[in-house]
């Protein structure tokens, strides 16, 4: 049997920021530095439910829908803001050099998938808590997707911080 070695080029992070955010990053960032691979940083606004009601539903024809999506991008926006503010205190300035951080909203699994494969990832890294009965159910949802339906390898880190 032949070995053939590993070389990660992209590599995808992404997070719901649980207490253990830092420490996944950590092995993200680690990983990217050893193989010298570009990182990306997303967060996914889970607005599933919103977007089902808005196009399934119909409710873009209301006259204040509008104002639900300047609304929905102003606060897109603060998120990206509020997570360079979250690196920068956490890490130095300068990382942020090598790190490409995105905001998405959507269903979180789909929009892993669709990035890791619009970015050509070939690694996609991810933190597990699993605090509790319904943290476990949404936010395991997620992983277990991604898992399942990722053509590239993942990453899970579970319960890197945990605190009893």
């Amino acid at each position: 049997m032949e070995s053939y070695e590993i070389a990660y080029k992209h590599i995808l992070y992404t997070t719901e920021f649980s207490d253990s955010w830092q420490d996944v990053f950590s092995h993200a960032l680690g990983i990217s530095k050893h193989y010298n691979a570009k990182l990306t940083f997303l967060y996914v606004l889970n607005t599933e439910l919103i977007d089902l009601l808005t196009f399934d539903v119909g409710l873009e024809r209301l006259p204040s829908i509008d104002k639900k999506f300047t609304e929905a991008k102003d606060f897109t926006n603060n998120v990206r803001t509020k997570i360079l503010e979250k690196m920068t205190s956490s890490y130095s300035d300068d990382i942020l050099n090598d790190i490409d951080i995105l905001v998405e909203r959507g269903n979180p699994a789909r929009i892993i998938l669709n990035i890791a494969e619009e970015k050509n990832c070939d690694l996609i890294v991810m933190g597990f808590s699993g605090r509790g009965t319904s943290e476990d159910t949404a936010i395991g949802s997620t992983v277990s997707r991604v898992l399942h339906k990722s053509k590239l390898p993942v990453l899970v880190i579970h319960n890197v911080n945990k605190k009893n």
